[in-house]
């Protein structure tokens, strides 16, 4: 498949899509511990959780169902990748799941939750305007004080813009299955990759995750924090890689990604 980079938003969804709905793309993600920025910030708003209404946003193969759903009142996850609804029913039974989209949860009425989760960059397969969908889509569902948490490519990620790599290694056997990773990845970059776009708020880049194969949006935390601000919510935390909380004005140059908590603060 070959595509027009002047169309690179507008089939930023049909490309994820693809990668999304193969039939094997949940064993990617049947991963089961938390990562550091996950940790902090659960830990942080833990009193938001306990007892409360909690979403669980891009569920997949239900790696934060584990932790999330035993301690909530009320616990709902939704992925829009059918496959991966399918494998969680089989995983979880015992858990509420539905196929739906973070740019329109109708499903559920306004002022559901107090807690919306949305690890793994799920918002990142979305297009710019459809970003600001899903926020506020996450402002629509949240209660007054509520909690989103998401996260996000960081544009200023010191490794953002580059391709393919080989990381190299003494053992044969590793390295002969990096390097046929290697070329699958150097073949979906030379597919995707001319729809790379840089703009002065975000850029939209194809990266090591799923081999290079989606494309993804990355932007910076003084983007994030406007875009929150202008869908009604206010930023009260940034976690690094590491689960440390990023101050204001410091640079993030080590991390692939930084998890971002907001506050539902009053009605538009």
């Amino acid at each position: 498949m070959k595509f027009d980079a002047a169309l690179s938003e507008s089939l930023q969804d049909q490309v994820n899509r693809e990668v999304y709905t193969r039939p094997e793309v949940y064993r990617w993600y049947q991963h089961e511990h938390l990562l550091p920025p996950e940790i902090g910030c659960l830990l942080k708003y833990q009193p938001l959780i306990a007892g409360r209404d909690v979403l669980d946003i891009g569920v997949g193969a239900g790696r934060t169902t584990r932790y999330l759903a035993p301690v909530a009142h009320r616990y709902e996850a939704v992925d829009y990748s059918p496959v991966m609804v399918e494998y969680f029913r089989s995983a979880f039974p015992e858990n509420s799941v539905n196929q739906a989209d973070f740019r329109s949860l109708d499903l559920f009425a306004d002022q559901s939750f107090d807690f919306v989760f949305a690890p793994d960059n799920v918002i990142d397969a979305l297009s710019h305007d459809d970003r600001m969908r899903a926020l506020g889509e996450a402002h629509r569902v949240l209660r007054v004080g509520g909690v989103l948490a998401f996260s996000c490519h960081n544009v200023r990620y010191e490794k953002a813009y580059e391709g393919p790599t080989l990381e190299w290694c003494r053992n044969p056997i590793t390295l002969a299955h990096r390097v046929m990773t290697l070329l699958t990845m150097i073949k979906n970059h030379r597919r995707v990759g001319p729809l790379r776009k840089t703009t002065d708020e975000y850029a939209l880049l194809n990266d090591v995750g799923q081999n290079f194969a989606c494309l993804h949006y990355y932007a910076s935390r003084e983007t994030v924090q406007a875009q929150l601000e202008r869908s009604g919510m206010r930023l009260l935390d940034v976690f690094d890689a590491e689960g440390s909380i990023l101050p204001e004005g410091r640079e993030a140059t080590s991390s692939p990604s930084l998890l971002y908590v907001a506050e539902r603060v009053a009605e538009r």
